[in-house]
């Protein structure tokens, strides 16, 4: 019994062993590659203390990220951060493109770019460092001394922007920027000019280091504008990174910018720049990363469900921005028209819309999404630049077209 009860105990301390030395390696893998994520990362925080793990998500190759050089502070002026204070707030970068209009991306002012609801604008500030020092910093109360509301009445009536859906494909990137108009001209001497340029003119200009990034990035804690030089433009053509599908459609609509400008969460919204001469215009407005993966599917022949999923290639991540070309006319009309106020105005809009035949829904003076679909359509068969909004310039063409029965000839 006694040689029994001894083999079974070194048998089960045998076992012990081997459990414990497997369980060891495991942790340590892990350890590793926990690691291995957060090299080469350091950032320091307000209080001078360093996290090591943030892990870098648009930073491509060598961090070239620096303070706003004493040179571009008049450039980049009008350059601010949008976005709601709070430990739920959210912060995007935001440009100023005339007195009382910023531009940023679409996922930072129709989505939540946390959550993925529609925001409440009426609480979206704009906030300028040249009327400021205080960002919107969930960490801190914001010293906001000279806040700037969105349009608060109908918040929707404000914004000028792309088709955007959340999904993370190019036809949503590409539709993914927006413009709002602000109740004050905060932005008066501080606006950016497009320029609707060409590929090749801005791969020119950045093989001359005349193509730059100006922009606020969350692991500086959005408190300073950052520079981010040597950027490249990559060709739309580039197997790399980009799959067959995605390099015909990007090179048959040319929209989408794909760079090299170093960036981080909360640059969503900065203006790519390019150096003309004496003049700086802005080339494009950064939308965040791209990297594709390529799978084969297998599905069953009778029910259509995916039955395996491999994994075939992965492309190098590259970042991605989104060129005037596709905006630069509606915007001219958001600048010039004046937007409606009165409900009363609203249900006239409606009403006239109703009697072409374009609309559908109920007379309640409400800017919703049946009001705005029936906008578009009316603005497409007058061969208007649609933007979709509801303007007293919009008003007399529907009055002249109900009176005169314009629409019928066009």
């Amino acid at each position: 019994m006694k040689n029994k009860t001894s083999k079974t105990s070194k048998i089960s301390l045998a076992f012990f062993l081997l459990f414990f030395g497997l369980l060891t390696v495991n942790s340590s893998s892990n350890s590793s590659h926990a690691k291995s994520l957060s090299s080469n990362i350091s950032i320091k925080t307000p209080n001078g203390l360093s996290q090591d793990h943030v892990k870098k998500i648009a930073v491509l190759g060598k961090d070239n990220r620096t303070s706003l050089p004493e040179k571009f502070h008049q450039l980049g002026a009008g350059v601010g951060v949008i976005g709601q204070p709070g430990k739920r707030g959210w912060r995007c970068t935001a440009f100023c493109v005339a007195p009382n209009i910023v531009a940023t991306n679409a996922h930072c002012i129709v989505r939540n770019p946390t959550v993925g609801k529609r925001l409440n604008l009426a609480k979206t500030m704009f906030v300028l460092p040249a009327l400021t020092k205080s960002p919107l910093n969930h960490k801190y109360k914001p010293r906001i001394s000279y806040p700037e509301y969105v349009h608060q009445k109908m918040p929707g009536l404000s914004i000028y922007s792309g088709n955007y859906a959340a999904a993370r494909n190019l036809n949503s990137q590409k539709q993914d920027w927006a413009f709002t108009k602000l109740i004050h001209s905060v932005c008066k001497g501080r606006t950016l000019k497009f320029s609707n340029s060409k590929i090749r003119e801005i791969q020119k200009a950045a093989k001359k280091n005349d193509v730059f990034m100006i922009g606020y990035h969350g692991d500086k804690d959005m408190s300073e504008r950052l520079y981010s030089k040597k950027c490249r433009i990559r060709s739309r053509n580039n197997k790399t990174f980009f799959m067959k599908k995605q390099r015909r459609k990007m090179i048959r609509e040319a929209v989408l910018l794909p760079h090299t400008c170093d960036a981080f969460k909360g640059s969503s919204g900065s203006p790519i720049i390019v150096k003309k001469g004496a003049d700086y215009k802005v080339v494009g407005i950064n939308l965040g990363s791209l990297k594709y993966e390529h799978f084969r599917i297998r599905r069953n022949r009778f029910t259509g469900k995916i039955i395996s999923r491999k994994k075939l290639k992965t492309g190098k991540e590259t970042n991605i921005a989104v060129q005037p070309k596709i905006f630069l006319k509606g915007l001219e009309r958001f600048q010039k028209e004046t937007l409606l106020t009165n409900i009363h105005q609203f249900k006239q809009v409606q009403e006239r819309l109703k009697s072409l035949k374009l609309y559908r829904g109920k007379i309640d003076g409400q800017f919703g999404k049946q009001t705005k679909r029936a906008i578009y359509a009316f603005e497409k068969k007058m061969n208007l630049t649609p933007i979709g909004l509801p303007t007293k310039e919009l008003l007399d063409k529907l009055n002249n077209a109900v009176v005169g029965g314009q629409l019928k000839h066009n």
